[in-house]
């Protein structure tokens, strides 16, 4: 019986140092995809900038590079966007179910 009893206590243990752990690990995911989306916005805004340079100075093939470069920048950052708002309603819905599984015990 004392053997039991310390398996379910090692049990509950571990599985109390298991669940912060997933869920560092979604706020590590939604804050690379937050720092990404920062990032992707920085390089728009620069491409933007040369991209209105190149046109300023008649050179229209690299306005034209810019131009693919911050098509570019925003796919990946509607991507991240998509990612990030993913990663938080996964985690609002685990939060609202092991909260909505306390009540009805």
């Amino acid at each position: 019986m004392k053997r039991l009893v310390l398996t379910l206590v090692a049990g509950a243990f571990g599985s109390m140092l298991v669940l912060p752990l997933a869920n560092a690990q979604d706020y590590q995911d939604m804050s690379n995809d937050a720092s990404q989306i920062h990032q992707d916005q920085r390089d728009i805004h620069h491409d933007k900038k040369d991209e209105r340079r190149d046109l300023e100075d008649g050179n229209f093939g690299a306005a034209a590079h810019e131009q693919r470069d911050i098509n570019r920048d925003r796919a990946n950052e509607n991507a991240a966007k998509e990612d990030l708002s993913n990663d938080a309603t996964h985690h609002d819905d685990d939060w609202a179910r092991h909260h909505h599984d306390d009540d009805n015990d």
